[in-house]
């Protein structure tokens, strides 16, 4: 018997994620794991001249076990996506 097989997605196509941030919008909290820090953040601006233009703030954080993650706000919608390799 075969199993239908879904299409497979984009490659390092980012995924929604829970965050939880403080006052100011970093992230304290990812997927349920304590922020130990953020590294770096940065805002990414593309797409201008499309009709429908990105804007992203990222943040690259260590949580509590050690991972490194890379999250994004979009600053349209107020959605947090974590950005996949």
């Amino acid at each position: 018997m075969r199993r239908p097989v879904s299409p497979p997605g984009a490659i390092g196509a980012p995924q929604p994620v829970r965050v939880q941030a403080d006052a100011r919008g970093k992230p304290i909290v990812v997927a349920g794991v304590q922020v130990e820090s953020v590294n770096r953040d940065w805002l990414n601006r593309f797409g201008w001249w499309r009709e429908h233009p990105l804007r992203r703030r990222y943040y690259e954080v260590i949580t509590v076990t050690g991972q490194r993650v890379v999250v994004f706000r979009d600053m349209f919608t107020g959605r947090w996506f974590r950005q996949r390799a």
